[in-house]
């Protein structure tokens, strides 16, 4: 028979083991810098996310072609191409049904590729480029560098907690 204080100190043990899992914080500058880029990239319209497909034959910046090939490994879309992102655009809302879960469905090397490839990409940048797709192409971005912010501080909390 368990006695109130073995129950009370399950309870303790079992709320830490959760709060080492699930360190996603409700607040905070990763969580607010996640949620604003979230929020940024799901209020694109359908037109600025197909704006992508267009002028693909005319040059497309260095910068907003990585940013396209790492989208499709965040989709799991391979071999990663500006190509495959083009058609991951042809469906809009497919196109933007990412959270921050998806990083971890993503083969380790995907998402190691994901990180050193974005992370010394500007955002400002990209959304100044002579592209059609640069305003979608700069919310991909925000969206890939702060959902692999939120992740590196999660795990680093989840880490420190262990």
């Amino acid at each position: 028979m368990s006695t109130p204080n073995s129950r009370a100190s399950d309870k303790k043990a079992s709320d830490a083991l959760s709060d080492r899992l699930c360190a996603t914080p409700a607040a905070g500058s990763e969580a607010d810098r996640f949620r604003d880029a979230d929020d940024r990239l799901k209020a694109l319209s359908d037109e600025v996310i197909q704006a992508i497909r267009a002028d693909v034959d005319g040059g497309m910046p260095p910068d907003i072609a990585t940013v396209l090939e790492c989208w499709c490994l965040l989709h799991e879309t391979k071999p990663a191409s500006v190509a495959g992102c083009i058609k991951l655009a042809e469906d809009p809302a497919e196109f933007k049904l990412v959270g921050l879960s998806t990083l971890g469905y993503l083969e380790p090397n995907d998402l190691a590729a994901i990180q050193t490839r974005t992370e010394g990409l500007d955002p400002g940048s990209a959304r100044n480029r002579p592209f059609a797709g640069a305003q979608a192409a700069a919310a991909m971005l925000e969206w890939l560098q702060a959902a692999l912010a939120l992740r590196r501080w999660a795990d680093q909390t989840r880490q420190t907690a262990t």
